[in-house]
């Protein structure tokens, strides 16, 4: 009887053991998944602040557009304004210069 008291206990030790052995890897796996949720919350954050940085980016691009556009339209009025008044700067360099052609001739 005692035999089989004993065998009985063996076993239920042997059981014990193995549920602390359960209890270990579930207590791992809730572990690696809190590390997973952490992570996961950390990805969050960083896509949260990068999508952030990216309306900044495109807010400043959209200024240096205009600002771009403003200086090119500025730009395109003084060449258009240089055109204009070349002809005339030209034609007084050479009235100018027939009149100095003539004072050489006197």
């Amino acid at each position: 009887m005692e035999e089989i008291l004993n065998k009985i206990l063996d076993r239920l030790d042997s059981i014990d053991k193995r549920f602390d052995s359960v209890d270990v890897r579930f207590d791992s796996m809730e572990n690696r998944l809190i590390n997973l949720e952490n992570g996961q919350q950390l990805l969050q954050l960083e896509q949260s602040a990068l999508k952030k940085g990216q309306q900044s980016l495109l807010s400043e691009q959209s200024e240096m557009r205009k600002e771009v556009a403003f200086y090119y339209g500025s730009l395109m009025k003084k060449l258009d304004e240089t055109k204009s008044e070349l002809p005339s700067e030209i034609k007084h360099v050479s009235n100018i210069q027939k009149q100095h052609q003539d004072v050489l001739e006197y």
